[in-house]
Order: C-alpha cells, then structure tokens, then sequence
C-alpha cells in the first residue's frame, strides 16, 4: 500500500519517483540478502514483540468475517458480493483485491511465524505468498491491457479468494501442480509431506508408543521400496 501511494505521488514529481524507486531497491535487497538479514531484524524488533500480540487479537475477530464470506458461498449469495463489488470505481476495485489478498493473510501468517502450535500454518502461508506473488506480478502486467474490462478485477478477486479460503486452500492445489514442477523440486516437496507427516505422528501418539509404531511405519516404507525394486527386475 505504501508503494501504490508513493508511486501515485512519483507520477507528478520526478524527484520523489526517482529516488522512491532507488529506496525500494536497496531496502528490498537489505531484506532478502543473507549477510544483511533485514527481515529478520524486523522480526526480532518489530515483528515479534509489537506486531504479533496485534495480529493475534485482529486475527480471531477477521476469522468471523471469513466465515461470512464461506457461508455466503455455501449458500449461494456470493452474487450480491460480486454485485456490490462491480459498482464500485476500477481503483476501488484494484484496491479491494490487493487488500483480500493481503491484509489477512498478513496478519494469519504473523501469527503462524510467531507461534509453534501447528506447523503446517508456516507452511500453507509461505505456499499461499509464493501463489499470491504471481498473481499479483501477473495482474499488475496485465492490468495495462485488459484492466478496463468488466470483470478483470472480478476475475483477479475470486482467484485471491480461492488461494486462501479454507474452503479451497486453493494454494496448495497450485503451488503442487504448477510451481513445484515448473521449479523441480517434486522430490524436496515429498520430503516435505514425509516430515510434516513424522511432525503430525509425533503429536499425537503418546511417547511410550512412538518408536514401535515408527518402527512399522518404516517397515511400511520399506516393503513398498522392495516391491518396486521386484517390479524392476
């Protein structure tokens, strides 16, 4: 949102744009860099101690809206959301889907980075920003041709909603059958599935039973190796 409002001031004073985008540059660069590790200062200063007990807070009152949003599409009402939606301005409606899209994944994700209570919500959300990235890189493109076409931005809100609803969890459909093949890592991702599985055992099965339930769990594992291996031969 600060870079949309910037940019907007940039149009009308070159000096702002020019050093704007040169500050963009160097801050995004100071975040992503492993020497620097700007994100991870601003999760010790900021993040941790500030932000989270907010999110946490505004998180559990967002969820009552996201269950209106589930049940107007149980119920078959989404259309007057779509309707109400359609009236509005073209910016209105640009700024409507950056905010679905980001104001409470960011605050989901906030409290899933901060807390160790279930593993697979770190997961599903740097899954869900991976998804939302493209969308975004792909709207903000295209926006330039067909952005004033009625129902661009229709079409770009329910794809923001597919990604995260509970419902769709849409982002893992995607981030499975499209990002991880193109980048291929189909093998680290199944890894990851084996771990998150291991992380799920060990929750719920009482101490004095994990190793021999392991132990057949493995066997598991390895009889299904043998039987391709036969198959091989």
């Amino acid at each position: 949102y600060a870079t949309e409002f910037v940019d907007t001031i940039a149009e009308h004073s070159p000096f702002v744009a020019e050093h704007w985008y040169e500050l963009e540059f160097w801050f995004m660069l100071w975040l992503m860099l492993p020497f620097t590790d700007g994100a991870g200062v601003i999760y010790d200063l900021f993040t941790k101690p500030v932000l989270a007990p907010l999110c946490q807070a505004f998180k559990s009152k967002m969820e009552g809206w996201i269950g209106l949003v589930t049940m107007a599409v149980n119920s078959g009402y989404l259309y007057l959301i779509w309707f109400t939606f359609m009236t509005l301005p073209e910016q209105a409606r640009r700024f409507v889907v950056v905010g679905v899209g980001t104001v409470y994944p960011l605050v989901a994700s906030t409290v899933a980075i901060t807390t160790e209570s279930d593993v697979t919500d770190d997961a599903f959300w740097l899954t869900y920003w991976s998804c939302f990235s493209l969308l975004f890189v792909m709207m903000d493109y295209l926006e330039n041709f067909v952005g004033g076409i009625p129902g661009f931005y229709s079409l770009c809100l329910v794809s923001v909603v597919y990604l995260f609803l509970p419902m769709f969890r849409g982002a893992e459909v995607l981030f499975r059958r499209v990002l991880v093949p193109l980048s291929g890592q189909y093998e680290a991702m199944l890894l990851r599935d084996a771990h998150l599985v291991r992380v799920g055992m060990e929750r719920s099965i009482p101490a004095n039973l994990q190793e021999r339930i392991f132990g057949k769990a493995a066997n598991v594992f390895l009889s299904k190796e043998s039987v391709l291996n036969k198959k091989k031969k």
